[in-house]
């Protein structure tokens, strides 16, 4: 993933277009037809104005670009700092949130030169990618604990749907309160399935 770059003149094809003017003028010198002093030099005054404002331009371009990629170069090597030591946390929703920031921000970033931004890349990529496998890994093993507890929680589901409609009360009461000490007990289900279990257990307490 890279920022968009900025737009690249075509200076190299501007410079041999300019060298191939200064050969064509050079040559009409040596084998052309002449001009007086006066015109040649008021001629030549103009082409090597021409001449100096394009290397001007050209120079001023580049040393821009410079600047510009040591900027980004600085930005994003405090960026794979703060991703590197994040890399190993295990709060990991805010440090979830945080990678996105890091991201938003690298995307913000502006380009080093290539290699350079292949090289930082690399080094922030590993960082991110050690920080989500190592997230993946521990939502995988709650995933399977929290559907073990899910069919705990289907169980008193189903006991619980057995108290209705009720005709006893008191004896309902009694016997709901020990599915609910038993439901706290069971722990954590998949958040996709929390909705639903928690609205059919509402629905019995509720009757």
């Amino acid at each position: 993933t890279r920022s968009p770059g900025r737009a690249v003149p075509p200076w190299k094809t501007s410079g041999e277009r300019m060298r191939t003017l200064l050969d064509e003028w050079k040559q009409h010198q040596r084998s052309g037809a002449k001009l007086d002093k006066a015109t040649e030099s008021a001629l030549w005054q103009r082409f090597s104005h021409a001449r100096n404002s394009f290397d001007k331009a050209r120079r001023a371009w580049f040393a821009d670009l410079e600047s510009s990629r040591a900027e980004a170069r600085a930005t994003k090597e405090a960026l794979v700092a703060e991703a590197e030591e994040l890399a190993t946390s295990t709060d990991w929703t805010p440090t979830a949130r945080a990678f996105k920031q890091l991201m938003d921000r690298w995307r913000a970033a502006g380009r080093a030169s290539r290699a350079e931004d292949d090289a930082l890349w690399e080094r922030f990529r590993t960082a991110q990618d050690a920080f989500f496998t190592a997230k993946d890994e521990i939502s995988a093993a709650e995933d399977e604990e929290f559907r073990a507890n899910l069919a705990v929680k289907e169980e008193l589901l189903t006991e619980a749907d057995a108290l209705l409609p009720v005709t006893d009360v008191e004896a309902a009461k009694a016997a709901l309160r020990g599915i609910q000490d038993r439901w706290e007990k069971a722990g954590k289900v998949p958040r996709a399935e929390l909705e639903r279990v928690e609205k059919r257990m509402r629905r019995v307490e509720s009757a």
